[in-house]
């Protein structure tokens, strides 16, 4: 492996596991046995760091979310909730593997004009990828027919996806990566669930199914 790439991989180890405000280059430089100057010659100290993972990330994201839902070449199922639950699992562990992001995302923001406008388009493309998973679950109630309302699931939808990585880093800082994932997915889809009426209760136990069945996939 190139030292370049070397660099990066330790870089998202360190800020994942320290956060990214407790690790300097100094530190990653350490962390890898090279010099400081070895380090800068790749990259300008920890701000080119951030930067070149920050595309890297925002690359791998826009492109999942660009990719067409009802894709079933892609995801492998014809069934709307996998599909969808497949779809947001390839989402959140790509977002996990660059947690740190996300659990400083406000203050990242702040500080980096162009990590600011990643995370504002990619919320953009959330929220659009929300809907429309949100709008293929729903179909069997009409809620196309209610533009506003599933606006409003949508936007739920987004804020668990955008923020489900910091809640659960502080309430549940030692569950299995696969456990945090899994959960977000369900805590995501879970908005869809009280506008399914009488179909609510066979949602949340297809929701479980797909849980358990993935996590013995995950832990095999």
């Amino acid at each position: 492996m190139k030292t370049a790439q070397r660099i990066l991989d330790t870089a998202a180890d360190l800020f994942n596991e320290r956060g990214e405000r407790n690790v300097s280059a100094s530190d990653i430089a350490l962390e890898l046995d090279i010099s400081p100057g070895n380090l800068y010659y790749h990259f300008k100290g920890k701000d080119g760091i951030l930067s070149a993972l920050f595309l890297h990330f925002y690359r791998d994201i826009a492109g999942m979310l660009a990719t067409p839902i009802a894709d079933t070449d892609f995801l492998e199922t014809n069934a709307p909730l996998e599909r969808s639950w497949l779809f947001l699992t390839v989402i959140m562990e790509a977002m996990y593997a660059h947690r740190f992001i996300y659990l400083n995302m406000t203050d990242l923001m702040q500080r980096y004009p162009d990590i600011d406008r990643g995370m504002r388009r990619l919320i953009s493309l959330k929220q659009r990828a929300s809907r429309t998973l949100a709008a293929e679950l729903l179909a069997p109630v009409g809620i196309t027919a209610q533009p506003q309302r599933l606006d409003h699931i949508a936007d739920s939808m987004t804020m668990t996806l955008s923020y489900w990585l910091s809640f659960d880093h502080w309430m549940t800082p030692s569950q299995h990566p696969q456990q945090v994932i899994h959960r977000g997915v369900l805590q995501i889809l879970s908005h869809c669930a009280p506008y399914l009426g009488d179909q609510a209760s066979d949602f949340y136990h297809e929701c479980e199914l797909i849980n358990a069945r993935l996590l013995d996939v995950g832990s095999a």
